[in-house]
């Protein structure tokens, strides 16, 4: 099992020991360039603490709407986020698609994108607005299925594919059991997800939607692993 801080998080590796999600030296060192102004030690904090950091730090960077917040949106994605398969031209796209990210813009693109590259773009989402917005991605997706399979509730959320090798096992038989035994039916996605978050925080469960998230990040391959037995 993993072990527990002071906000109840659990923090897992794929067995079952802690798993520390801190920025890699290089990512650190572009993350510089958007907040030059910063002390060198400014993000050396705790894996939870950094990431509560980063989000009150970066969004009014990234809701600037300057060519800085493309390239932090990329950084975000790609350095933070560690999706680098494939080099387009999607983060302009939903940059000049989210603009402000104004409630509404949001709301729209949301209905727009559906689930399609769902990991890279609900990063933006969160890092604009973590009181409203969460990543969503391969692991709280599959933790979140687990969960739910394991309670006898039917819903299934959409899970996207990801790199963690526990995380897709699990993805994979979810996927198995769920056609051998319910045939095909579609999944919730976002909004759902952020209505469930939401639930945690309103039932005290979590302090915030962003604490929220992170617990469910942090005891994925746990959930995981308890599920493949």
């Amino acid at each position: 099992m993993g072990t527990t801080n002071s906000d109840g998080i659990v923090a897992t590796d794929d067995r079952g020991s802690r798993y520390d999600y801190r920025l890699k030296s290089a990512a650190k060192k572009r993350l510089r360039q958007f907040v030059p102004k910063r002390k060198p030690d400014t993000f050396d904090a705790s894996p939870e603490e950094l990431n509560v950091r980063l989000r009150v730090e970066l969004s009014p960077l990234l809701k600037a709407g300057a060519e800085s917040s493309l390239s932090l949106a990329e950084w975000i994605i790609r350095d933070w986020g560690g999706i680098t398969g494939g080099v387009d031209d999607a983060p302009r796209k939903w940059m000049e698609a989210l603009g402000a990210f104004e409630d509404e813009t949001i709301s729209n693109f949301i209905v727009n994108n559906g689930t399609n590259r769902i990991s890279s773009w609900s990063k933006l989402l969160a890092f604009a607005d973590s009181e409203n917005h969460a990543i969503y991605d391969a692991l709280t997706s599959v933790a979140l299925n687990c969960a739910l399979r394991g309670s006898g509730d039917k819903r299934r959320f959409y899970m996207p594919a990801g790199k963690n090798n526990l995380i897709t096992e699990a993805r994979l038989r979810l996927r198995r059991l769920d056609r051998e035994q319910n045939g095909e039916t579609d999944p919730i996605g976002y909004r759902e997800y952020i209505e469930l978050l939401t639930a945690f925080k309103m039932s005290k469960l979590a302090p915030s939607l962003l604490r929220a998230e992170m617990t469910v990040y942090a005891n994925a391959t746990q959930i995981a692993h308890e599920f493949l037995g």
